[in-house]
């Protein structure tokens, strides 16, 4: 795992001093917004350019605009696993997260699952069978932009959030607080980098305990052309419980429709075992 992160960070590195040379800024819009908020909105002509959090696990350091309001949706995502005799997969319909401006560096958003159907097998005991399906949890989440303003070449952020548990059986069962601190780094106008670090409070109802994860991220993205671009993410899961490594690479194009139309598909593939392979189409748009 750290053989992996070590080759990437270097890639980056080696290539970012070349790319650095190109000093064009990614957006040309006012310095000082601090003006706006939820009841005077940005005027649309000094907006940012829209940064989902999505579709890889690293989040945007960017809050939305003061005033405006941006939704992002896996439409459709599978994940399938298998440990041993166990195997399972889960269906999700519409798990969105909704965001509201309130200033221009601090955001207010919901995520829910709208539709979860959830189903684990295994073959040496037919009785452990377990199929599931409904609403799943709400997640509150506030966003606030630390470093960096619209004429940045790099920002860092911090989300702060509490996923709360009324999802039933497709939900995880408990209060779940977590924070990260995404960052970002844009090498030239097409090409940027980023990462982040979280640290998530994750409940087991199968044992009815807490445990910590920590999920750093490296990632890396480059517009093709004006409608066409492409990530690479690299993800690390420690659990303490197991004092292990566990990690995957997420890959995947987007498709940006118009500046406030963003369409997305891919994949997110285990690079160890005890992680979920992942296949999903999702949208963004902002208002």
């Amino acid at each position: 795992m750290l053989r992996l992160y070590a080759c990437l960070v270097l890639v980056l590195t080696l290539a970012a001093p070349a790319a650095a040379q190109n000093t064009k800024l990614l957006n040309d819009t006012l310095t000082n917004k601090r003006q706006f908020n939820l009841f005077h909105p940005t005027p649309r002509a000094v907006m940012r350019p829209m940064v989902p959090d999505r579709p890889g696990i690293t989040e945007s350091p960017y809050s939305v605009d003061a005033g405006h309001l941006q939704y992002e949706s896996d439409v459709l995502r599978l994940l399938t696993r298998r440990e041993g005799t166990a195997y399972g997969h889960d269906w999700y319909g519409n798990h969105f997260l909704a965001k509201v401006g309130l200033t221009d560096r601090t955001d207010f958003q919901v995520a829910l699952d709208m539709y979860t159907d959830t189903r684990n097998y295994d073959s040496a005991d037919p009785t452990a069978t377990v199929v599931a399906h409904g609403v799943g949890d709400i997640t509150l989440r506030v966003k606030q932009t630390l470093v960096g303003d619209d004429d940045s070449r790099w920002a860092l952020g911090l989300i702060g959030y509490v996923q709360l548990p009324t999802g039933g059986l497709v939900g995880d069962g408990g209060y779940e607080p977590g924070l990260t601190m995404p960052a970002v780094f844009q090498c030239t106008q097409k090409w940027s980098v980023g990462g982040q670090v979280a640290a998530h409070l994750y409940y087991d109802r199968s044992v009815s305990q807490h445990y910590v994860q920590l999920t750093p991220t490296l990632t890396t993205d480059y517009q093709f052309t004006k409608v066409f671009q492409s990530f690479v993410e690299l993800v690390g899961y420690w659990d303490l419980r197991q004092a292990a490594w566990r990690s995957s690479i997420n890959v995947g194009p987007q498709l940006d429709i118009s500046d406030n139309v963003q369409l997305d598909f891919g994949t997110h593939l285990p690079i160890t075992h005890s992680v979920d392979r992942e296949y999903f189409l999702g949208i963004s748009f902002r208002r």
